[in-house]
């Protein structure tokens, strides 16, 4: 039954009409705000819970009114909506495209574990290679003889720093050094064959600190090389140390055999040929040596079965860890173009179903921007509420009112995909 009934109430000169039993001034037709709406519609009703359906369907009948667009908008809103749908079928094109590219690498990458697996029970069989002994064996023989020429630098050298040259001897090379020795006594021959071990520790040692290195890079932890550069440090002293009383001691020989005119001074070591030598058959061959003997220590060949076995698996496991992160980065990215995908597809639906809506001349309503409103109103609804109640009616007539739209609201969704 339609109701139309003429002016009952003014409100700030504003003429207000009823319309199918429903109040609305002129200017809440079209002028007036979503929150100014419901700022007057709680004054009109004193914040009355009851009536709020009412008002807010007349904010819907505002809201369908304000997304109705003129000839040329329509035709701008379907132009659009029709690119945004392009670019969502492109989008779920490219994401489908790179699902493919993965789970090929992801095949891939499944297959190569499968097989260091297979590799990893090939060695516990006994079937794995143990690697190549031919260097093993070349590297063995260089460090045995360089053990031994060091052994004999370092004696010879030493005795010559520390007892002096004879007459026409290099110093560092002394053939009869040991002859020398047993005729200053025991303590002499304990010096020069126990000075040289000094070095050959270090070395030793600058062996265990390179292979603390290696299980510190396993464990992806930072190196630490200020053990081997002390150490290589420590040696380079020694040798400048040698070299210096060698160079000393050959050139006061020559002064006595008035060979040369000038006594020693410190700056000729710079010009001196033997010091150089010294540093050159000594360290830099003492440096070599130590990397040498750090290789045949660690090969392989000189590992017991159960440790080259052990070794082995370790390394195989280090590159089916590797492989299988990288796996599940590959298994990541499926998921997440797999996601991309269920969106693009939802929105590609959504925009269909909207430009059909607008081509045939039904409105699609946007949720998301409805809600807006209605929470625009309710925002001047509750306003009002709080600046003319006391708190706790206030309060209960607000929470109330929160209730009663929110029940509406969900009614009017629930209506609008049942419509659709």
């Amino acid at each position: 039954m339609l109701n139309i009934k003429i002016i009952i109430n003014n409100y700030n000169g504003m003429a207000i009409e009823t319309l199918n039993g429903q109040q609305k001034t002129k200017e809440e037709k079209g002028k007036i705000t979503y929150t100014q709406y419901g700022f007057r519609s709680a004054q009109k009703s004193q914040s009355n819970p009851e009536g709020i359906d009412g008002y807010l369907n007349n904010v819907y009948d505002k809201f369908l009114e304000e997304q109705k667009l003129d000839e040329q908008g329509l035709k701008d809103r379907i132009s659009k909506l029709k690119a945004e749908l392009q670019q969502e079928k492109t989008k779920k094109n490219d994401a489908n495209a790179e699902i493919s590219s993965n789970k090929r690498n992801k095949d891939d990458k499944e297959k190569q574990i499968e097989e260091l697996e297979l590799e990893k029970i090939d060695i516990k069989n006994g079937e794995g290679e143990i690697g190549d002994n031919s260097s093993f064996i070349i590297g063995a023989f260089i460090t045995l003889l360089l053990t031994m020429y060091l052994f004999v630098f370092y004696s010879s050298s030493g005795y010559s720093a520390f007892y002096g040259i004879k007459q026409g001897s290099l110093g560092f090379i002394n053939p009869n050094v040991f002859t020398d020795a047993m005729n200053k006594g025991g303590g002499v021959i304990a010096l020069i064959i126990l000075f040289p071990v000094i070095f050959l520790a270090m070395g030793f040692y600058i062996h265990v600190s390179i292979e603390n290195n290696k299980k510190l890079n396993l464990e992806n932890k930072r190196s630490e090389y200020g053990i081997i550069g002390s150490l290589l440090l420590v040696t380079l002293i020694a040798d400048v140390f040698i070299g210096y009383k060698i160079s000393q001691g050959v050139h006061t020989n020559n002064f006595n055999a008035g060979l040369t005119n000038e006594t020693w001074k410190f700056k000729m070591i710079f010009s001196d040929v033997n010091f150089y030598l010294v540093l050159v058959l000594g360290f830099v061959v003492y440096v070599v040596w130590g990397f040498l003997l750090n290789f045949v220590l660690s090969h392989s060949y000189l590992k017991t079965e159960n440790e080259k076995v052990k070794l082995m698996i370790e390394n195989v496991n280090n590159k089916i860890t590797e492989k299988r992160k990288e796996l599940s980065d590959i298994i990541s990215k499926i998921h997440k173009f797999e996601s991309e995908i269920i969106t693009s597809e939802s929105k590609i639906q959504e925009k269909e179903k909207d430009i059909i809506g607008y081509e045939n001349g039904v409105i699609p309503i946007n949720i998301s921007s409805l809600k807006g409103s209605v929470g625009e109103f309710m925002g001047g609804w509750q306003n009002y509420t709080h600046g003319n109640f006391y708190n706790e009616d206030a309060l209960r007539l607000n929470n109330d009112a929160i209730k009663a739209q929110s029940l509406w609201l969900t009614n009017k969704i629930e209506n609008l995909n049942s419509d659709n």
